[in-house]
């Protein structure tokens, strides 16, 4: 419909009071209409994000369709896409750095029309974000965006990446938004993230240098903070770790793998027992060479030491002992170097297998406690002349004559597990060991004689030898003076008289091979502990009562068959235990016992029992099992007549 109007404009020429108007006229003529057809118009459109734009194509009037074309760029199936063609504000979404030209199409009444627009698609640019924390130097920390599906990649050979990004889904480290790089120390870094889009591969690096190691970042290898189990100086190091018991302190045993662990340079104290250590880490004599107690008490299996560990050479202490034993035989030969530790004072390796110190051991000239599984005692063993305590098992039965070098030893243990084809013998000058309070020997039964000197041990408080070829004692035995146990195996039948001068005597063992006491026995004023098991002693001397202090007598399997009269002097006696003995009848002398409370003779002969039990103290109890000639009539009269006494048969 069209509209028409005229405007007439005048010039008109008027005379108005004196005046002259003049009034022009002309006409001017305008249309008005509203179109029912446009041209179509586009442009480049707005940035709907980085791969997408949001397209501007003109309004569709009424009649009128409209579709969007792509006319010219790179197209990959579901990369490149008009979301809604006939939309002339459609999303168009295309590959980053590519350019497209796309047409916009109007049709109205079979007639088309078209316009072009060109269409650029933002190179695409990654950030690499560095969120390493302030302390840290070798173990960096990266991150981009997670929107971007990528993977990391690092130039240089490194200990390991980790990645703590967690959104349900599982998939290699590399992979994750967020990396760390687990680096090594003053190496430069190019960190690369590469993401593959639409069959078009994209990258984007960062530069980067390590520092030196830092022990915050060692902690962290371990899954450790500061304080509780960890100690530090008044400057801030680490001197002290105790990690007993850990699950994951087996990374020791990865230096290349978790690098940072070198930091440690300052560390003194280390505690790793019970943990899930695999061996004797090399990054201990390589970089831990402030180490002056190490624990190694119960971790790995088939352990062995290696070359390095002979440059911990301010290590005092050293305790090295598997999971679990090895197979018998399994030998651990120490490096050379081992004996570059001069500042070791207590070395314990156990159940390691049987130990060869390859020459080494003598040269610990500082060491005062040595506890060890050997293959044999070395000859230099003497060397050691701080020693103060040795617990020794050796495979072979040996003892060097060296020992006796060892002048502040205290106590000394020797477990033999073989007894060889020679002799063992101690030194004849053993009583240098002027200190010398613990003496146990196992297993050695190739030693035959004590030597002379043996009875000037002055400091000698606890003798166990355990064996059965020891053919006699030295006679001046009784001059052990401060003696207070004592257990000594052989052949010898008598014991020296001198053995009544040993007065602080509390506990004796005697040797099943022992026939006859001296009357000197009596002498033993403070045996509170007397072992006669399965001993051919027949009888005891007649001193035997003067032993006022005894509590306890076990002569199980005894060839006893009599008591001394003196035996009811015995004040002190509580328990007595004569067990399948050679007894002929009921001890009377029993009957004396003024605090005796347990009194045990099974299988024993007894016969009829004296009348004197009934004057014996209330609450005695007697076993009486397998008695043979009991008389069972006259024991239920006892307990008729008598109570306190109980009788189990």
């Amino acid at each position: 419909m069209y509209y028409k109007s005229t405007l007439f404009r005048c010039l008109f020429l008027c005379v108005f009071f004196g005046s002259f108007f003049f009034v022009a006229c002309s006409k001017t003529e305008y249309q008005d209409v509203l179109k029912t057809v446009y041209e179509p118009e586009a442009d480049s459109g707005e940035l709907y994000d980085e791969f997408t734009v949001q397209l501007k194509g003109s309004p569709l009037q009424k009649g009128e369709t409209g579709t969007w074309s792509i006319e010219k760029g790179k197209i990959v199936e579901d990369y490149v896409k008009i979301e809604d063609p006939n939309n002339p504000n459609s999303l168009f979404k295309g590959i980053p750095g590519e350019e497209y030209r796309l047409t916009w199409s109007v049709t109205n009444g079979g007639t088309d029309r078209k316009v072009d627009v060109i269409i650029k698609i933002p190179e695409l640019n990654i950030e690499i974000q560095e969120n390493t924390p302030a302390s840290f130097r070798t173990i960096l920390h990266f991150a981009v965006d997670p929107k971007y599906k990528g993977k990391w990649s690092v130039d240089k050979p490194y200990g390991y990446l980790n990645s703590t990004y967690h959104d349900g889904w599982a998939r290699p480290v590399e992979e994750n938004p967020t990396i760390e790089l687990h680096g090594y120390a003053n190496t430069n870094y190019e960190v690369t993230y590469t993401m593959s889009y639409a069959g078009k591969s994209y990258q984007f690096t960062k530069k980067v240098q390590t520092g030196d190691y830092q022990e915050n970042e060692a902690l962290s290898e371990l899954q450790m903070g500061r304080g509780g189990r960890v100690i530090e100086d008044k400057d801030g190091h680490i001197i002290e770790i105790n990690m007993q018991a850990s699950g994951i302190a087996h990374r020791f045993n990865e230096p290349d793998f978790f690098p940072a662990l070198k930091a440690f340079k300052y560390l003194r104290k280390l505690i790793l027992g019970g943990s899930s250590l695999k061996d004797v880490p090399t990054i201990f004599g390589d970089h831990y060479l402030a180490l002056e107690e190490l624990s190694l008490d119960g971790v790995g299996y088939y352990l062995t030491v290696p070359q390095n560990f002979g440059n911990l050479t301010k290590l005092k202490s050293f305790h090295l002992t598997p999971m679990r034993s090895p197979d018998l035989g399994y030998t651990v030969v120490l490096p050379k170097t081992f004996g570059n530790l001069k500042s070791l004072e207590t070395l314990i390796m156990r159940y390691v297998g049987n130990v060869d110190f390859n020459g080494t051991l003598g040269k610990l000239t500082n060491l005062k406690h040595f506890d060890c599984f050997v293959t044999q005692i070395p000859k230099d063993f003497g060397n050691l002349t701080k020693l103060v305590s040795t617990e020794i098992l050796a495979q072979q039965a040996y003892i060097p004559l060296s020992l006796s070098q060892c002048r502040n030893l205290r106590f000394a243990r020797f477990n033999f597990v073989y007894p060889g084809s020679s002799p063992v013998t101690l030194p004849s000058d053993i009583d240098n060991l002027t200190k010398l309070d613990t003496l146990e020997i196992y297993g050695a039964s190739r030693l035959q004689t004590l030597p002379q000197s043996f009875g000037n041990l002055k400091s000698l408080k606890q003798l166990w030898i355990e064996g059965e070829t020891l053919q006699a004692l030295p006679d001046n035995i009784g001059n052990l003076s401060n003696l207070r146990f004592w257990l000594v195996g052989g052949k010898f039948n008598t014991l020296p008289a001198s053995i009544g001068n040993l007065k602080n005597l509390e506990d004796l063992w005697l040797s099943p091979s022992v026939e006859k006491l001296p009357d000197e026995f009596g002498g033993l004023s403070n045996l509170s502990y007397l072992n006669m098991e399965s001993s051919k002693l027949r009888s005891l001397p007649e001193t035997f009562g003067q032993l006022k202090k005894l509590k306890e007598i076990n002569a199980r399997a005894s060839a006893i068959t009599h008591f001394p009269n003196s035996f009811g002097q015995l004040d002190g006696l509580l328990k007595l235990d004569f067990n399948y003995s050679k007894l002929e009848k009921f001890p009377v002398q029993i009957c004396a016992l003024k605090n005796v409370n347990n009194v045990i003779l099974n299988g024993t002969y007894l016969g009829k029992l004296p009348d004197e039990i009934y004057s014996m103290r209330s609450g005695v109890v007697f076993s009486l099992y397998q008695c043979l000639g009991m008389d069972y009539d006259q024991l239920k009269e006892i307990t008729t007549k008598r109570d306190g006494l109980v009788f189990y048969y």
